[in-house]
């Protein structure tokens, strides 16, 4: 039996179960059972729509599948149908070419320019300075007593509690940005 046979799919008030079209119905049938067991209380006191797509059943294969999501998941089983629509395609043209400059529409990063960037990965630790010329990726903490220094931008992909400055050469639009943004107490 292969495990990747039956996914699951969700979406407001609709399950979709994707079936392999080789893969035995008996077999898919234990396997949505397992997923079902799995999902422990995810399910109970949902009002759902099914659909199913890949292998096609019978009506009494439907109504086993409608029998066993009904008993065993929890949840209103309202219909269960087969899935005739189309999976939409992204046309080429609508995919970003390579290279392509994506601008984020918040205010706070308008104009932002990647420019050179440097990823330091680790924490910085008190008495430590890790600075650069560009903009700069902290990839982990900056404990209290550590310093960060760069002339771009810089983001803390953690917690912030020590000392940090943007924009060293004079930069006024450089950002800071961190997950987790602690600033010390005043007492």
């Amino acid at each position: 039996m292969n495990e990747g046979s039956v996914i699951f799919k969700g979406s407001l008030n609709c399950l979709t179960i994707i079936m392999k079209e080789e893969e035995d119905y008996n077999s898919i049938l234990k396997q949505i059972e397992e997923k079902i067991a799995s999902s422990g209380r995810f399910f109970k006191g949902a009002t759902l729509s099914v659909k199913y797509r890949g292998k096609k059943l019978s009506k009494e294969e439907e109504r086993k599948l409608f029998e066993l999501l009904r008993d065993k998941s929890g949840a209103k089983i309202k219909s269960l149908e087969e899935d005739t629509e189309e999976p939409v395609k992204v046309q080429p043209e609508q995919q970003p070419r390579p290279h392509t400059k994506i601008r984020m529409s918040n205010y706070y990063f308008k104009g932002l320019e990647e420019g050179i960037t440097k990823f330091h990965r680790g924490t910085v630790r008190s008495g430590q300075l890790v600075s650069f010329d560009g903009n700069l990726v902290i990839i982990g903490d900056v404990n209290p007593g550590g310093e960060v220094c760069a002339t771009g931008h810089v983001v803390v992909m953690g917690s912030l509690r020590g000392i940090v400055h943007a924009g060293a050469n004079g930069n006024k639009e450089a950002l800071v940005v961190a997950l987790n943004l602690q600033l010390p107490s005043l007492e």
